[in-house]
């Protein structure tokens, strides 16, 4: 979020031409660091797993255009992992080199690097930690681009992308029951050609004792953001401060209330300020159900951060409402996470799904199909976001159902940073996006599952000079298999039908071979 970055100082160009050093160092630091520095440590488990994909997808219409053109692509990507858990230094990282090549339009083929990291070392046991995050490739993230952000073809050289962070943490306690942390974080970004690179600094502190007096508590929370531009756009400045009480109402129920103060520059008129007021709850009904609620009056106007999650024995529900500020770097540090891998890694493996080659093949193809609307579009722009998402997933013996409905509503708060006409926002005040996802899993056998997918997505820009339309229509259906110890296979046929700015259907088959070493 917007209120979560800090300041740092006055930034020339020379300190932006420090950065790539900076991405070879998390690189490095992501790499060697939790490979090869670790593997004497007698409490550390390392796993460093080679691989090599091979993927061959027929296109009816490779340009996504009405009168588009077939293609054959051919992707080769070798590739190195290392997960290190245990002892000071924990995270992963994945990185790897893709080659794309296209039989009838040479232009277009390329090769690049494809990398995401995380990871964190404990400098001082308990007290000091530092934490380090990179991503590095290229997808179009605009929500009214030909190809969605997840598509395999989206490979376009003017969309690579670049985020690194480096993060000290201080945890601390004052007296018996203050716990403290105390957290500056500094962003390198670069979001392609739409927008400029940025370097945003982040201080965050955090006090509380929730049993102050007996059910009784207290918290404070403080941020201070500064987000500098390339290429003589002006700062941008954010600070926040809340101070609360808490009450615990009942083992389970938790009521939360807080006065505060909030100032920006977000707009052209200069610094506003605005005292702050919230209201909310923390309540579990159950071990399996939370429901959690807390609202702000702000300087936007009235902040929302709603979650209602209940897991039965078959099925899992969640409800997610808020409306908050945003930017490019909450964007793409969101998908650094690789978000939709995970969601569906880690709800295919309670599900059934054991085996590690087909569970990461089963993942990325359904992470692929389900794409990442909900994560936001990266722009050069400041933004105030309204999300609202609810995911329902049955699971039975052999089968998995999800079905997604959401909506999002971005408006732009800063018009004056954007610096490209391809900008989601140089045409538009507004960006309302809705959508809804359908998929099936279901285990053919220990080796085998198939799979199938059903998305449409809507997207309208209003409130500038030109509204904007964009609708997209996707099926598809796919069988993995695991066809050896560490040797995986795919076939996936995909259909996708785009009307709007952007018109074109495209009947897509791929086969995907990974071998794991």
């Amino acid at each position: 979020m917007a209120t979560d970055m800090a300041t740092a100082p006055r930034m020339t160009h020379s300190a932006y031409s420090s950065a790539p050093s900076v991405c070879r160092l998390v690189c490095a630091l992501s790499l060697a660091g939790l490979g090869g520095l670790s593997i004497n440590s007698a409490f550390a488990e390392v796993v460093i797993e080679p691989s090599i994909r091979a993927r061959m997808t027929y296109t009816d219409n490779v340009s996504l255009t009405e009168d588009g053109e077939a293609d054959f692509v051919t992707e080769v990507t070798p590739s190195i992992s290392v997960r290190r858990t245990g002892g000071r230094l924990t995270g992963s990282a994945s990185g790897g080199v893709r080659n794309v090549s296209y039989a009838n339009d040479s232009d277009r083929s390329s090769s690049f690097i494809d990398f995401r990291g995380r990871g964190q070392y404990e400098a001082i046991d308990d007290t000091l930690f530092i934490e380090a995050v990179g991503s590095v490739g290229r997808r179009d993230r605009s929500l009214f681009s030909a190809r969605s952000e997840s598509d395999a073809l989206n490979t376009d050289s003017s969309n690579e992308t670049r985020f690194f962070s480096l993060a000290p943490r201080l945890e601390f306690s004052l007296g018996a029951g203050v716990r403290g942390t105390l957290r500056y974080q500094q962003t390198w970004n670069s979001g392609a050609s739409a927008t400029s690179r940025q370097r945003t600094g982040t201080w965050n502190l955090n006090l509380a004792d929730q049993e102050a007096l007996g059910a009784l508590g207290w918290f404070f929370n403080y941020s201070k953001t500064n987000t500098q531009y390339d290429g003589g756009l002006r700062d941008v400045n954010n600070e926040l401060m809340r101070l609360g009480l808490s009450y615990q109402l009942t083992p389970r129920f938790v009521a939360r209330g807080s006065v505060g103060r909030e100032s920006n520059d977000f707009s052209l008129q200069g610094e506003q300020e605005k005292t702050t007021h919230g209201f909310g709850f923390d309540w579990t009904p159950t071990p399996r159900t939370s429901f959690s609620a807390f609202t702000e009056e702000r300087l936007f106007g009235r902040s929302y951060d709603v979650s209602l999650r209940h897991r039965a024995r078959r099925s899992a529900w969640s409800l997610i409402y808020s409306r908050d500020y945003s930017s490019s770097n909450s964007v793409i540090e969101a998908s650094a996470e690789d978000y939709y891998y995970n969601y569906w890694s880690n709800l295919l493996s309670d599900s059934g799904v054991s085996d590690p080659a087909l569970l990461d093949a089963l993942a990325r193809l359904l992470a692929a199909q389900n794409g990442s609307a909900n994560i936001g579009f990266v722009s050069n722009t400041q933004t105030l976001r309204r999300n609202l998402r609810g995911t329902v997933t049955l699971t039975g013996v052999r089968n998995t159902v999800t079905v997604s409905l959401y909506r999002n509503e971005t408006e732009r708060l800063t018009p004056d940073l954007i610096v490209s006409g391809l900008d989601d926002f140089a045409l538009s005040n507004h960006i309302t996006t809705s959508g809804a996802t359908a998929s099936w899993v279901h285990r053919v056998s220990g080796a085998s599952n198939l799979n199938a997918s059903l998305s449409r997505q809507d997207t309208q820009g209003d409130g500038g000079t030109t509204d904007r339309d964009q609708t997209r229509t996707g099926l598809s259906v796919g069988l993995t298999r695991r066809i050896g110890p560490n040797t995986n296979g795919a076939l996936l046929y995909t259909h996708t039908r785009r009307s709007g700015d952007v018109s074109g259907d495209e009947n897509s088959l791929s086969a995907t071979l990974g071998i794991r070493f």
